[in-house]
């Protein structure tokens, strides 16, 4: 079995027709790969679906369970992938016709741990025709540690490359307790580690932008959610990266690169914080958590788009802690904080 592709599923009746479609239709025989779909808890008609395609296609398996959460279901599908690769897809997410036998191909021909590619974000279902077709001419095969170098606006999201089983297994790889964010330092954790990769600037993967998307809800409960979990995955990240430095591993310009990005998803979450009815003690708490892994103050924002005088002037208002909680206690004189006390639980 060459791959394995894993597909968690939750209310996914609109695309996930479209998702299988286009991974059928792939110049692979069905012995070659294997299309893994575990539905987690969905009340629409997903499942009814996923059957149906089960039903005439032997390399398409579906499993079900309570919902748990897309990572955790990801860590259970990872279970029982049997392919040589490993490639991560989401349900309402397609890929362009026949690219999987060549992107496999260099992938086996050069021993790579990770091959990756580029993404177009779309509204549209149908974009299934690649402009050139994908050739192993011009191979870069360099680190993962080389690329985050080169890379520092890399995507974390888990479905731009395919990954090798065994050096998931070597590495130990696997999500963390993190149901919207476990895909970055997941990611970070494959290319830290990789010693062979290649980076294919072809759009293989189409990015469904779909309305009811959770990370663009304007609900308070589903903010709080996000706000929380993007505030672990800041922690997670700062650990990486504070054990990262205490090596001679890695460059300085890996490091900041980094930290740049860590900083970038301090600052907005900060940000979120201040913008949200939160109580003074919960932003106090998060603040403090941050300094024991270094994440705060914010050093190392000002990057590229990000160093204008408009964020210049907001990271300095953060990092003064007295000047910051000032303008939330005069803020929560106007508008009355939730008592936002999340746990690991929520």
């Amino acid at each position: 079995m060459k791959l394995s592709i894993l597909i968690p599923m939750y209310n996914a009746e609109k695309y996930v027709g479209n998702c299988i479609e286009s991974l059928l239709r792939q110049d692979l025989n069905f012995d070659d790969y294997e299309i893994l779909i575990m539905d987690d808890g969905s009340q629409d008609q997903s499942i009814t679906v996923v059957e149906n395609y089960a039903k005439k296609y032997p390399n398409i398996t579906l499993y079900a369970h309570p919902n748990t959460g897309c990572y955790s279901t990801r860590n259970k599908l990872l279970t029982k992938a049997k392919g040589d690769y490993i490639y991560h897809l989401d349900a309402d997410d397609y890929i362009v016709d026949n690219s999987l036998k060549p992107l496999l191909d260099i992938a086996v021909n050069e021993n790579l741990d990770i091959i990756g590619f580029k993404t177009k974000e779309t509204k549209k279902l149908n974009l299934f025709n690649l402009n050139r077709p994908i050739d192993d001419g011009t191979l870069n095969v360099c680190t993962g540690s080389e690329f985050l170098e080169n890379f520092p606006d890399l995507r974390h999201e888990i479905w731009w490359y395919f990954i090798k089983r065994q050096f998931i297994e070597t590495n130990a790889l696997k999500f963390t307790k993190n149901e919207y964010n476990a895909d970055v330092v997941f990611t970070l954790k494959a290319l830290l580690n990789a010693k062979q990769m290649v980076y294919l600037p072809k759009a293989i993967h189409r990015y469904v932008q779909t309305g009811g998307s959770l990370m663009r809800s304007k609900d308070l409960i589903v903010k709080v959610k996000r706000i929380y979990y993007l505030h672990m995955m800041i922690m997670n990240l700062s650990v990486l990266i504070n054990e990262a430095e205490l090596t001679d591993n890695y460059s300085r310009k890996l490091i900041d690169n980094l930290s740049h990005r860590r900083d970038v998803f301090t600052f907005f979450n900060l940000l979120n914080m201040v913008r949200n009815p939160f109580h003074i003690t919960y932003i106090k708490n998060k603040v403090n958590s941050l300094k024991e892994v270094n994440a705060y103050p914010i050093h190392n924002f000002a990057q590229k788009n990000y160093d204008t005088l408009k964020f210049n002037l907001l990271v300095t208002l953060i990092n003064k802690e007295n000047i910051l909680y000032l303008v939330i206690y005069l803020k929560n004189m106007l508008i009355k904080p939730e008592k936002t006390t999340l746990t690991d639980e929520a």
